[in-house]
């Protein structure tokens, strides 16, 4: 057992993907009972790598703690493409389990239509006041929870003025402040425009990431490429990015079927009284 656990986690950390494509395939009470073992960092990102209605039964599965422990460790984002698929009153029940800033931030996202940019934005991004320094922007930068290619300026209400990119503030001295570093922000998107139609915006030509402003400019995160692709995919829109996934599925066809096998026989040896029942009626 203990053998067949460190080769499961292993797995999983390396390959989340691979890892969320064989508990796709495994009734939820299975499936959610490896959720329950590992620890909510690596389980977090095979659960997002999940298509959100199984992600959500999954979670639904588990107990509350454990639950909002995994959609804690997603991130607002990934944990609202989840949440979409649960039903009340358990998804305000989650919600309100969250960190405060999560839970905020997935109220304000489930406000949002799912084919619009507003519910595919992530709000995990550093943005600071004109006036701050740059030594305190750089110390943000790294301390934060994903690769940050900016710092965004921000004024009294949230309002983008600007952009301070990371060449720029490595290179700036100490006592600089964001408000003499910014530069205009070349393409902002809509929270409220369609998918479809941000897919086409200008500023894809030139950045990965696209600020997302609300009215009055006021900015709630950022879009990425990739989480657009996605998004599109899932929607049944066809894009560039679904050559690249089919390709990654054939590189992955070889070694599947051991791939597999490891979850599956971690799965097949837990205790029946881990096994955990599903509750039909909350989905």
């Amino acid at each position: 057992m203990a053998e067949a656990d460190s080769l499961t986690l292993a797995f999983i950390e390396a390959h989340p993907a691979d890892a969320a494509r064989v508990l796709e395939t495994l009734p939820a009470p299975e499936s959610s009972a490896l959720f329950a073992r590992v620890p909510p960092r690596l389980g977090a990102p095979v659960l997002a790598a999940m298509l959100p209605p199984t992600a959500a039964r999954n979670v639904l599965a588990l107990d509350a703690e454990r639950g909002m422990a995994l959609l804690a460790a997603l991130g607002a984002q990934a944990a609202v493409a989840v949440l979409r698929h649960v039903s009340e009153p358990r998804r305000s029940a989650l919600i309100d389990g969250l960190p405060t800033v999560s839970a905020v931030a997935s109220r304000m996202l489930l406000g949002y239509p799912e084919d619009s940019v507003g519910a595919w934005t992530d709000t995990d991004i550093v943005a600071l006041p004109p006036e701050a320094r740059a030594a305190d922007a750089l110390a943000r930068v790294r301390a934060a929870r994903d690769d940050a290619s900016f710092v965004h300026v921000v004024g009294p209400t949230e309002r983008l003025l600007g952009l301070v990119d990371l060449a720029t503030l490595v290179r700036a001295p100490e006592s600089a402040d964001m408000g003499q570093l910014m530069r205009r922000p070349e393409a902002v998107l809509a929270a409220v425009a369609p998918l479809a139609g941000a897919a086409s915006h200008r500023g894809w030509h030139r950045a990965s990431v696209l600020p997302v402003v609300e009215r009055g400019d006021r900015l709630i995160g950022v879009l990425r490429r990739g989480t657009l692709a996605r998004a599109l995919a899932r929607g049944g829109g066809q894009t560039s990015a679904g050559v690249g996934a089919g390709l990654a599925e054939t590189l992955a066809r070889g070694y599947w079927d051991a791939l597999s096998g490891i979850i599956s026989a971690a799965v097949a040896l837990l205790p029946p009284a881990r096994r955990i029942k599903e509750d039909s009626d909350e989905h």
